[in-house]
């Protein structure tokens, strides 16, 4: 069994930890929150790229991109308490529909 998703999809948790990150430095700066952000930036790319030498640009890209919205979307919904509007709940729908399809 291949280990690509699992690669592709710990790059997308790391960059959604990145970005979530970088919404909580305005509330909260300091070199914590800045370390955190620049070692998930960092290892979430070294995963990327470990993904890349067995699979190609395309797939992994729009892998990672579906994982990263679901997982965003959750902390904007569960720990921001932010809301999408019925545009943006489509958007969402079609990057993980185009994943979906990536992967069949």
């Amino acid at each position: 069994m291949s280990m690509i998703p699992v690669i592709a999809l710990g790059s997308a948790g790391l960059y959604a930890l990145a970005m979530i990150g970088m919404k909580l430095w305005w509330s909260a700066p300091g070199p914590g929150i800045a370390l955190l952000i620049i070692a998930a930036i960092m290892v979430g790319a070294l995963l990327e790229m470990t993904a890349l030498r067995s699979e190609r640009l395309g797939l992994i890209y729009v892998s990672i991109l579906g994982a990263e919205v679901i997982l965003i979307a959750g902390a904007s919904l569960l720990y921001f308490g932010e809301s999408f509007s019925t545009r943006e709940v489509a958007g969402i729908g079609f990057v993980l529909l185009g994943a979906a399809l990536a992967w069949t």
